[in-house]
C-alpha cells in the first residue's frame, strides 16, 4: 500500500484527501492488472469493475488509459529515486560498500513479481510511448548517476565518458539478469550465489579497470568528444533539471571535472 499522503501524481489527479484515497485505490488496482494480466488488460472499465465502482468514478480522475499509466509509473518509479538517494547518503559506508549495497538492492528488486512482470512491459511500451520512454530513461539515469558518483570515488582515473559507460554496463548487466533470476524464473533460487559473484565481479571491475586496459580493446581517449554529454532522450532542459535535483541534495559536486589526468 502506498498511502494517500505519499502519493505522487499528475497535476489535477486528486487534490483533496478523499480524492487522493480514491486515486490510490485506482492506481493500486491498475498496477495489479499490469502485473497479473499485462498492459493489454488495463482499461478504465476493468479498473472500475475491480474497484466495484461505476466507470464514471474512474473517468472523473482519468480520461484515458494513457493518463492512468502516467500516474502508475510515477507511483512505481518514485521510490527508486528515494532508495538511490538513501544509498548515496548512507553513513559509515565506504564507496565500495555503497556500490555493493546498490547492486544488492537492484538484484533483490528484480526478484519481486512487480519488477519481473512490470518492467518488460515498460521496456516494450517505451518503443512507442514517449511518456513511458522518458519515464524509464529518467529512472535509469538516476540509477546510473548513483553508480557513476561511486565509480568516481573508487576509481578516480576514469573520465566522465568512461565512468558513465561503466555505469551503463553495470545497470544493463543487472537488468538483463531479470529473465534468469527474476520472480518465478528458473534461476530465481540461485540468487545468493549469483549475487555474490555479481558483486565480486562488478566491484573488481570498477576498482581495477584502467584506460590502458580499455585501449587494448580499441578505446582511445583521443577520440573523446570535446563536449561529451550523457546519451538520453530527455531534452537539455529536462536533463539539466534532473541533474540539478540530484545536486540539490548534495549527491554530486557542483562541477565535476570533464577530464581526468592520465
Amino acid at each position: 500500500m502506498i498511502g494517500a499522503s505519499n502519493l505522487r501524481t499528475r497535476q489535477g489527479s486528486g487534490i483533496y484527501q478523499t480524492g487522493r484515497e480514491r486515486v490510490v485505490q485506482i492506481l493500486e488496482t491498475a498496477l495489479e492488472i499490469l502485473i497479473e494480466d499485462g498492459y493489454q488488460a488495463l482499461t478504465l472499465r476493468e479498473v472500475a469493475r475491480r474497484c466495484k465502482v461505476q466507470i464514471g468514478a474512474i473517468s472523473y480522475y482519468y480520461k484515458s488509459r494513457g493518463d492512468l499509466l502516467q500516474d502508475v509509473l510515477n507511483m512505481v518509479l518514485a521510490p527508486y529515486g528515494e532508495n538511490f538517494k538513501a544509498i548515496r547518503h548512507a553513513k559509515g559506508l565506504s564507496p565500495e560498500e555503497k556500490l555493493v549495497k546498490l547492486i544488492t538492492l537492484l538484484l533483490e528488486d528484480i526478484q519481486t513479481k512487480k519488477t519481473t512482470r512490470l518492467f518488460p512491459h515498460l521496456w516494450m511500451l517505451a518503443n512507442h510511448d514517449p511518456f513511458v520512454a522518458k519515464a524509464v530513461d529518467s529512472i535509469y539515469l538516476l540509477e546510473r548517476l548513483t553508480f557513476a558518483s561511486l565509480i568516481a570515488k573508487i576509481n578516480p582515473h576514469l573520465v566522465d565518458e568512461e565512468r558513465e559507460t561503466l555505469a551503463v554496463f553495470i545497470s544493463a548487466s543487472i537488468a538483463g539478469s531479470t529473465m534468469f533470476i527474476g520472480f518465478d524464473k528458473p534461476w530465481s533460487k540461485g540468487l545468493p550465489l549469483y549475487r555474490a559473484m555479481t558483486c565480486r565481479a562488478l566491484l573488481d571491475l570498477v576498482r581495477t579497470i584502467t584506460p590502458d586496459q580499455l585501449a587494448a580493446y580499441g578505446w582511445r581517449r583521443e577520440d573523446l568528444e570535446p563536449e561529451w554529454r550523457t546519451p538520453t532522450i530527455l531534452s537539455d532542459e529536462e536533463h539539466a533539471e534532473l541533474i540539478a535535483s540530484v545536486r540539490a541534495e548534495n549527491a554530486l559536486p557542483e562541477a565535476a571535472p570533464k577530464r581526468a589526468a592520465g
